[in-house]
């Protein structure tokens, strides 16, 4: 059963009636970003922190009353969410603040946090029936999309820009999806994607346009309260590229608050690179009740957040001034060598869109915006595998030396 009673615009506030099996993407009355809003006083008879004390489900599916699902059988069989949450003693100690978690979202069933959204996405496009199921993606939601798919049997249509890694076109093709790679940036494979949706029907899954993906992201906001035994950290610092992860982070935070599971509020701390910084600039230019939204040219190494225009702005600056947060920008550098930190502190080996909550907490800490006392978890969003490339420049080269022991003398 779903508690889902209203779509609300996150531009102009209107609210349009929630019906089940209707795929609504924006605002009837403006063309912006649609939230789900929910009966949060029934929805708190059925979730609550004895019912999930008793729920053996170890996956995103604990949370489904607060999902806008009808049938919450339609699921993939795969296991998305519950993902490891780690104290990170030596990455804090590195830092000088020891009171740090990082959030391994790399272990994810396509290894990363974008499964979330492709569960809800899957499960709610075959509730409505939908005949095709398309995306567009720098390669971490499409292969999300298409891991999902394949454990179900869908063939799903994904737009990547031709310069995606090659680990995540592996991916996308293995999984038997149509892989359609377009010369040109991430942005011109969404507004191809939108449109091949509005031409054959097809049921859009892009990010941000479709605001169930923002319903899936936010099931990590809850685990993390939960697995830190309904402690909510002071500080969340999450890596942003077209703004779905920290809004449906700020989303989950937000709806656990209202059905009463938590009592208090997280500060969110958006992290981007130097060189993809459009969600700074907007909050810059921006007041929570003027929201102006800046295209940018991005080109920063971090491809999974490699953003001109975010998709979902108005969300992510929301999510930023709402919590009382901040946005901080890193350089490409601090992102490669934020890698290397994180698996050799941690054993968490992530991606360089991961390494930049990394690299933000380096910096948050060093700026004196984190307190002493305050916690602060990372989330380490895709695995270090899906871009080898990366990782072989934070992680440097082997030495190579001729096989016999007199030749490892002055090396070991």
């Amino acid at each position: 059963m779903s508690f889902a009673r209203a779509y609300k615009c996150m531009a102009c506030g209107h609210e349009k009636e929630y019906r089940n099996n209707e795929t609504v993407y924006v605002c009837e009355k403006c063309g912006q970003n649609l939230e789900i809003i929910y009966d949060y006083a029934e929805a708190a008879k059925a979730i609550n922190r004895k019912s999930l004390a008793d729920n053996t489900d170890m996956s995103l599916w604990r949370y489904s009353a607060l999902y806008p699902l009808e049938n919450g059988t339609m699921r993939t069989p795969l296991q998305a969410g519950w993902t490891p949450l780690y104290k990170a003693e030596r990455l804090g100690r590195k830092f000088g603040h020891e009171k740090v978690w990082i959030k391994d979202e790399g272990r994810n069933p396509s290894g990363s946090f974008k499964d979330r959204a492709g569960s809800i996405a899957l499960s709610a496009a075959i509730e409505r029936k939908a005949k095709r199921i398309a995306g567009a993606s720098t390669g971490n939601a499409g292969s999300s999309m298409a891991c999902l798919c394949a454990s179900v049997g869908i063939s799903p249509v994904i737009f990547v820009p031709c310069k995606a890694p090659k680990a995540k076109i592996a991916q996308l093709l293995l999984y038997g999806a149509k892989v359609i790679a377009v010369n040109g940036t991430y942005d011109q494979a969404f507004d191809l994607c939108h449109d091949a949706c509005e031409k054959y029907g097809w049921f859009n899954r892009n990010t941000g346009y479709n605001p169930l993906t923002r319903e899936g992201k936010k099931s990590c906001s809850m685990e993390i309260c939960e697995q830190m035994g309904w402690e909510v950290p002071d500080w969340v610092i999450v890596p942003v590229g077209d703004g779905n992860i920290i809004s449906g982070i700020w989303k989950g935070f937000l709806d656990l608050y209202r059905t009463g599971l938590t009592d208090r509020l997280p500060k969110l701390c958006a992290v981007q690179s130097e060189k993809s910084n459009a969600v700074k600039k907007s909050i810059e230019a921006s007041s929570i009740s003027d929201i102006k939204i800046v295209n940018i040219e991005a080109s920063t190494i971090a491809d999974s957040i490699s953003v001109d225009l975010p998709r979902d702005g108005i969300g992510a600056v929301k999510a930023v001034i709402e919590s009382k947060g901040v946005c901080i920008e890193v350089s490409d550098e601090k992102i490669l060598e934020a890698i290397r930190t994180a698996a050799e502190t941690t054993g968490v080996f992530t991606e360089p869109a991961g390494a930049t909550s990394i690299a933000g907490f380096e910096k948050l800490a060093a700026s004196g915006i984190l307190k002493e006392n305050e916690t602060a978890v990372c989330l380490a969003t895709g695995n270090g595998l899906k871009d080898i490339d990366s990782a072989l420049k934070a992680a440097g080269s082997p030495i190579l030396i001729e096989p016999s022991v007199e030749n490892l003398q002055g090396i070991i």
